[in-house]
């Protein structure tokens, strides 16, 4: 309610007690569509303009620190200024401040929230307007009557209609108050009584807090409204030390609630990728591994060897291992029968493997998916803030407002875990090996390679470059190289490696393609190693 105009008419009155005779020592700001003006006094105080259109506010507070950089001073001729009087406009929601010569006005009015300077016809503003915005500001301003009094509204303005017909004569009134005429009165004959009645009480109503304790959500008004029936009510004190409380909880109640936000969003996506990672992993359990059936056809293929023809794309035969039937082999004509048998018996091999992996993966992601569910199930408003952070650790979830550029790029390429702490990404094409090595990559992380093939680029990250990288992780990193490759169906596969500072993409290269500067080599078998989870 710290937008309504008889909150502000309350805010205006308190200033013009506190400030009047007072002498401005500084106006400057340091934060964005935040003014602050300091008073010469025996002790720190200060005024707050908050000019953000959304936010819109004025407060005092007793004590601020000016950053010692990057600030700027603001309206430097109100330096040593006496401030005569503050008033509020009858009708609108314009906070003005009399001194010496000029005229500082607050004006909350959606867009064009400001504070402009008026003297001798001239008008400044803290926000940048243009000419003839301001022009047209500084008329409108000049017309406007000012008061230091509340604002009691006359009966003879508004007895005897509804509060929809005030509202639309008088829109100072506010919504608020529309609602709790409603609320006290279903007769629209009354509806101008109960105004009266309401606005009597707000002249020297207390400010209060109150709490939405299922939606994690503070507001601030006046003590006694039927509109905040619902909420938990709490006193603080006058009303600057109750609005700055309310801007205190706000601000944290804002970043815990963004917090849960984040958590549950992330939740989401893990339980959605782990349904569907289940379905699949489920699809590969519940039918037998094909390893017998592979090894059949590369036996039979041997059998008949010198029967194959140079180029045949199947090999139809009595199959030997069931009497009296025949059986159609397919074949890869752009290689020997011998290498189709090689590789038949390669496939029977990597059939029982992927077989027990995806028994193996499937128990992981089963207490993944457990884990993730019992998260969110526990998030609520009520969430301790140890919890939530120690939540958000658990997760590697960053405690900001939103996914910076790296967290985008990884969510582009295929994602592996070695031994549960060294990941390592994956480009899926060539301009997606591109993004890989040029955008994502940092200079000490690890850069593999197949040699002499075609292939994905492949990046394990190093996030502390003093780390030591074990051998052994460099290895299981250059089997996923050598895995996202051509040669992925080969016995042993030769794999470049480097950091990534010594790997370039010079001007002109087609897309995928970089050079090195210089090398490692490793021979790895092609797989995805023990003890590597798949992210995506």
């Amino acid at each position: 309610m710290y937008k309504n105009y008889f909150f502000l008419n309350r805010i205006a009155l308190e200033l013009n007690t506190k400030l009047s005779g007072c002498f401005i020592n500084s106006i400057f700001s340091q934060e964005k569509d935040k003014l602050i003006m300091q008073f010469e006094k025996a002790v720190d105080n200060v005024l707050e303009f908050s000019v953000n259109h959304s936010e819109p506010y004025i407060t005092y507070r007793k004590k601020y620190l000016r950053a010692k950089r990057n600030t700027i001073d603001i309206f430097p001729e109100l330096i040593h200024k006496k401030i005569l009087s503050v008033s509020i406009a009858d009708d609108d929601r314009i906070i003005k401040f009399e001194l010496d010569n000029f005229e500082l006005f607050f004006a909350i009015r959606g867009k064009f929230t400001n504070v402009f300077l008026l003297q001798n016809n001239k008008i400044q503003s803290f926000k940048e307007e243009n000419d003839e915005t301001l022009s047209h500001i500084r008329d409108d301003l000049a017309a406007k009557k000012f008061i230091k009094t509340f604002n009691s509204i006359d009966p003879i303005l508004i007895t005897g209609y509804s509060i929809k017909t005030i509202r639309d004569k008088l829109k100072f009134v506010g919504k608020e108050l529309e609602l709790e005429v409603y609320l006290r009165a279903d007769d629209e004959e009354k509806h101008s009584e109960e105004l009266l009645a309401i606005l009597n009480s707000l002249k020297s109503s207390s400010i209060v807090l109150y709490f939405d304790v299922h939606y994690n959500e503070v507001k601030i008004g006046f003590d006694g409204l039927g509109i905040f029936n619902t909420y938990t009510k709490e006193y603080v004190g006058d009303i600057f030390d109750t609005f700055n409380e309310f801007l205190s909880r706000k601000i944290y109640l804002t970043k815990k609630n963004i917090r849960l936000k984040m958590i549950e969003d992330f939740t989401d996506k893990e339980l959605n990728k782990n349904l569907k990672r289940i379905e699949k992993l489920e699809l590969i359990i519940s039918s037998e591994p094909k390893n017998e059936l592979f090894k059949k056809y590369a036996n039979l293929i041997l059998i008949n060897l010198n029967k194959i023809k140079t180029g045949a794309k199947e090999l139809i035969c009595e199959d030997s291992f069931e009497s009296g039937s025949q059986i159609a082999i397919p074949l890869d004509n752009k290689i020997s029968p011998q290498k189709n048998a090689d590789r038949y018996f390669e496939k029977a091999r990597n059939s029982i493997i992927e077989f027990n992996k995806a028994k193996e993966l499937f128990s992981k992601t089963k207490a993944a998916l457990n884990k993730f569910q019992k998260i969110k199930n526990e998030l609520s408003v009520q969430l301790s803030d140890e919890r939530i952070k120690n939540i958000m650790k658990e997760l590697n979830i960053k405690d900001d407002e939103g996914i910076n550029k790296q967290d985008e790029y990884a969510n582009k390429f295929r994602h592996y875990v070695i031994s549960g702490k060294y990941h390592v990404y994956v480009g899926r094409d060539s301009q997606n090996n591109d993004l890989l090595t040029t955008k994502f990559a940092k200079q000490n992380d690890l850069w593999f390679h197949a040699r002499a093939v075609s292939g994905s680029h492949v990046v394990l990250r190093v996030e502390n470059k003093k780390d030591v990288i074990p051998k052994s992780i460099i290895k299981k990193a250059a089997s996923l190289a050598a895995y996202h490759s051509k040669a992925k169906t080969a016995g042993i596969v030769p794999v470049s490696f480097t950091f990534k500072k010594y790997v370039i993409k010079r001007k002109g290269m087609p897309l995928g393609q970089v050079s090195m500067l210089n090398e490692d080599i490793l021979l790895v078998k092609p797989e995805v190693p023990e003890e590597c989870d798949i992210f995506q």
